[in-house]
């Protein structure tokens, strides 16, 4: 496989002209990876959709053209965040720079990973995101939210509530009573 020359967003009237490729593309390489809701959404993107701001593709491409690697998000991530990278060029950076490029244009990105996804675990981390909460994700999996905002505000959060209120579900200032970190012994 050539080298990779070429990391962009996919302008919405590119859509059309290369969505089989991309779609073959994702379906190939990622190892049942992709949640069927993810899917979905990929698949029936519009070009309207695509000029939404928090909704775009963007696509590692080789020297030849091809596809190296792909990344789609709906809603900042909100909705739908996938990445897809052809398994030769795994663990070189692929994947972060995809996140990177999908995010710059927002400022903000979200995505759900499955915890034992390890490898998607640490290119999130490696690409700037940071784990703000577990929740069971759509396959029954404990899967971890990661978020990365604008570098203006210094948080890590898309919007106004705290860590605590994002991780714990309640404000730090109201006055419920903290879990132990480990449970009592009987």
């Amino acid at each position: 496989m050539s080298v990779i020359l070429d990391y962009r967003l996919l302008k919405p009237e590119e859509w059309e002209s290369g969505r089989f490729q991309l779609l073959r593309f994702v379906r190939r390489h990622g190892e049942r990876r992709i949640t069927a809701l993810a899917w979905q959404k990929l698949l029936l993107v519009s070009e309207a959709e695509l000029a939404q701001p928090g909704t775009a593709i963007a696509v590692a491409y080789t020297q030849g053209g091809c596809p190296a690697g792909v990344a789609f998000a709906v809603q900042f991530g909100e909705s739908a965040c996938l990445v897809t990278v052809h398994p030769a060029l795994r663990g070189r950076g692929v994947g972060r720079k995809l996140l990177g490029v999908l995010a710059e244009p927002w400022g903000r990105l979200t995505c759900n990973v499955a915890i034992d996804n390890a490898a998607s675990v640490a290119m999130c981390f490696a690409a700037g995101l940071v784990a703000v909460g577990l929740e069971t994700g759509p396959t029954g999996k404990p899967t971890l939210r990661f978020v990365r905002s604008s570098q203006e505000d210094g948080n890590a959060q898309t919007d106004d509530r705290s860590i605590s209120d994002v991780v714990f579900g309640h404000r730090a200032d109201d006055d419920t009573q903290a879990l132990p970190a480990t449970p009592a012994r009987r």
